[in-house]
């Protein structure tokens, strides 16, 4: 009876023990479980005010630049070509009687007048084209030589001008002027002397002279 007793005790310790055991091991005993959270929005506090996010301002595209440096607008300091500089004419490229004509003309001083001029036809003018002036109405007069390309006005043949100067030819892109002088006591309306034939030629960004005037043109005698 007590040996029954006894080892009903020890089998009773040895479950406890058991049980205790299981615990330790750090594995699970039980059913898990798993809980779901969730996520609430965040309310704004009662009087503000919540500011939607800017929208992102596209820069400049291949398609569509920006202003840059190299190019910049209009501006008041780099006007279009004016009415007043015009000096082609009815059926003329350039006509002595335009307003771009008499305003250059103008910078001789009084008495010039322009009395000849490239004949192009609007359709076929001209890289140079040509006026000639006189200043004054006797046989010796002073004459220029007055070139212009695309409508501007770009100078004189000679800083100085020179009487018996006469426009033998042109091509489109040259001309060709005549230069005579007196050699003895011949009349003004028939030198003698020359002529000295020089050819100015339009390069693209300005005219070049093809040979220096002689003396007997910018020293004359008389």
């Amino acid at each position: 009876m007590k040996k029954t007793v006894r080892m009903g005790a020890l089998i009773a310790v040895a479950a406890a023990l058991i049980v205790g055991c299981g615990d330790e091991s750090g594995s699970a005993t039980g059913t898990s479980t798993s809980r779901a959270t969730t996520s609430t929005p965040v309310q704004p506090a009662p009087g503000t005010e919540t500011e939607a996010p800017a929208a992102e301002q596209p820069g400049p595209t291949a398609g569509n630049p920006g202003p840059t440096a190299g190019n910049p607008g209009p501006t008041a300091g780099n006007p279009g070509p004016q009415p007043g500089d015009d000096i082609s004419g009815p059926d003329r490229c350039i006509d002595p009687a335009s307003a771009g004509v008499q305003n250059a003309l103008a910078g001789f001083g009084g008495g010039w007048v322009a009395v000849q001029a490239s004949p192009d036809q609007p359709g076929n003018c001209g890289q140079l084209l040509w006026v000639r002036a006189v200043g004054g109405n006797s046989a010796g007069a002073p004459i220029h030589i007055m070139f212009f390309h695309e409508g501007a006005y770009l100078g004189t043949a000679t800083s100085e001008p020179y009487a018996f100067t006469h426009v033998a030819g042109a091509n489109g892109n040259a001309v060709t002027v005549e230069y005579k002088w007196l050699v003895g006591d011949e009349p003004f309306a028939a030198p003698q002397g020359g002529p000295a034939t020089i050819t100015y030629t339009w390069t693209g960004s300005g005219v070049a002279m093809s040979d220096p005037l002689p003396p007997e043109v910018t020293q004359p005698h008389r």
